[in-house]
């Protein structure tokens, strides 16, 4: 068992009915194999893994995770026994790209889903420009558009993540305002990783289009409602009102794991993409060993503070630095986060910060920061 494990992500299927241009996964594979997770691995990995009294969420990934649902209800119906013997909270949710939906599986999320996450990049035309399906002529956009129609239908709240190409990224402000119209109850929109930097041009149109965004969020703020894209605002007013330090990007490998179909574990999803990261596999005897704690170890160094390019950045607790995964395909350092990367948190970060001081010099300022904390808890 992991103390402290808080995400827990399954990559059920090892392969995908879609082929995205900017897949790091490969369409699910990683550039290993295509196969499905079985039952035997997904139990070797709940009872390696989950810790006693603890609440963990199980997060089903891939590929497309929908191509074996078979074992999404195995693994609800194991894992609510387990989590009765370790006296664990364990909670259920899917990132899917949408195009996979049935009338029972529908049933099957009201029961048992806490969250779940689409993935579209906009209107039809962006969407289908990124997303294709791999065997055959189809409007993707059409079909995810459906299957939130029957998610709506079924209320099941959802969220949408979209993801910026090199060559859209001058349609991101078009995307974000279509995807705003399609009933989620968050947003999440990331510029497409690859290992060579942007042109300059283009991460400048990426960058100029995420600071008019942050613009709206503050209006939005201003007019009493929580903000569809609130992350950077919301580290912002938490740094500034709760000292609240983000010495990590995320939580990979400390408080997030993420278990390959052939049972290799890994800190997180897009590390399965790593050669070397593998922390070792739940089917081996006497796992989580020494790999595992070493992986662990070189992640918990990596803070802000540690790092050469960070540790004298004025928003770096703020920031929490570029994604390790990141960093480490574009320069070989998990330590050494990229200049377009820096470039974009600290135009956004002080922007949030002006916004914040604005409001702070108001007689109520900091009790509707505090309402805007509390309404995204």
């Amino acid at each position: 068992m992991v103390e402290g494990l808080g995400s827990l992500y399954l990559l059920v299927a090892g392969d995908c009915n879609l082929t995205c241009s900017y897949c790091y996964a490969d369409g699910g594979s990683y550039g290993r194999n295509n196969r499905s997770m079985t039952g035997e691995t997904m139990q070797a990995a709940l009872r390696k893994l989950l810790p006693r009294n603890g609440h963990v969420v199980i997060s089903f990934f891939g590929g497309e995770p929908m191509l074996n649902f078979d074992l999404i209800r195995e693994t609800v119906a194991f894992g609510n026994e387990l989590g009765k013997e370790l006296n664990a909270e364990l909670v259920y949710a899917l990132t899917t790209n949408g195009t996979v939906l049935e009338p029972d599986q529908v049933e099957f999320m009201q029961q048992h889903f806490s969250h779940i996450t689409v993935s579209i990049d906009g209107g039809r035309a962006s969407t289908n420009h990124s997303r294709k399906f791999r065997e055959s002529d189809g409007d993707v956009y059409g079909r995810i558009i459906e299957n939130l129609a029957l998610l709506k239908e079924a209320r099941i709240p959802y969220s949408l993540r979209g993801t910026v190409s090199e060559d859209h990224a001058d349609e991101l402000e078009a995307a974000v305002s279509h995807m705003t119209s399609l009933g989620a109850v968050c947003l999440r929109v990331e510029p497409a990783f690859q290992a060579a930097p942007w042109q300059p041009v283009n991460w400048r149109r990426l960058t100029e289009g995420m600071s008019r965004l942050n613009q709206e969020s503050h209006r939005a703020f201003l007019g009493g409602k929580i903000p569809l894209l609130a992350g950077d605002l919301y580290k912002a007013a938490t740094h500034r009102l709760r000292e609240n330090r983000q010495l990590y990007p995320c939580v990979a490998g400390q408080g997030m794991l993420a278990v390959s179909t052939e049972g290799n574990v890994y800190p997180c999803n897009q590390f399965v993409a790593v050669d070397g990261a593998c922390m070792g596999n739940v089917h081996q005897d006497g796992f989580p060993n020494e790999r595992f704690n070493l992986i662990v170890e070189r992640l918990k160094a990596n803070t802000v503070d540690a790092r050469p390019k960070c540790n004298r950045c004025s928003v770096r607790y703020v920031c929490g630095g570029e994604c390790p995964v990141h960093s480490l395909l574009r320069s070989g350092d998990m330590s050494e986060p990229s200049a377009e990367h820096c470039a974009l948190k600290v135009r956004l970060v002080r922007e949030n910060n002006r916004f914040l001081d604005d409001v702070l010099a108001e007689a109520d300022g900091m009790a509707k920061i505090e309402n805007f904390l509390s309404g995204l808890q």
